[in-house]
C-alpha cells in the first residue's frame, strides 16, 4: 500500500502531536510541580518546537522533516546516556523516553520514504 506525500506528512504529524504530549507525561513523572524552573521552562520549549514542527511538516513544508531530523541527532544521545538512570528513578518514565524517541523516528522514516511512482501502462496505447 502506497502512502501519498500529505497522508504520510499528516501520519507523521499527528505521531510528533503524540510525541509531545508524552513528553508532558515525562515531565510530570519526574517530579512535576517538584521539578526545577529550567526544567519546566525546558519541556515548554521543547513543546513548542515539537508542536510548531507538526504543524509545519502538515501543512508540507519540506525543510521541517530536516529540523526534526536535526533535533532527534542531538537529543536522542542525551536520552540514551542518561536512560539507565532515568529507569533508576522512575521506570515508567524510561519507557516513555523510548516511546518517544521511538515515534519520533517513525515520524522521520515516513517523511523520508520516497514517493512511490505509479506503475506505467505500457499496453495502455
Amino acid at each position: 500500500m502506497a502512502l501519498s506525500p500529505q497522508s504520510k506528512a499528516s501520519a507523521a504529524s499527528t505521531l510528533i502531536r503524540i510525541s509531545a504530549v508524552l513528553y508532558l507525561v515525562y515531565y510530570y513523572l519526574n517530579g512535576g510541580g517538584a521539578a526545577s524552573f529550567n526544567f519546566a521552562i525546558a519541556t515548554c520549549i521543547a513543546l513548542g518546537i515539537l508542536l510548531i514542527l507538526a504543524l509545519f511538516i502538515r501543512q508540507g513544508h519540506k525543510w521541517a522533516k530536516w529540523v526534526l531530523l536535526l533535533l532527534l541527532i542531538l537529543t536522542i544521545t542525551p536520552d540514551l546516556l542518561s536512560l539507565p538512570s532515568t529507569f533508576k528513578t522512575n521506570i515508567y518514565a524510561g519507557f516513555i523516553v523510548i516511546i518517544i524517541d521511538v515515534l519520533q523516528i517513525s515520524s522521520l522514516v515516513l517523511l523520508f520514504m520516497p514517493d512511490k511512482e505509479a506503475p506505467v501502462n505500457e499496453d495502455a496505447e
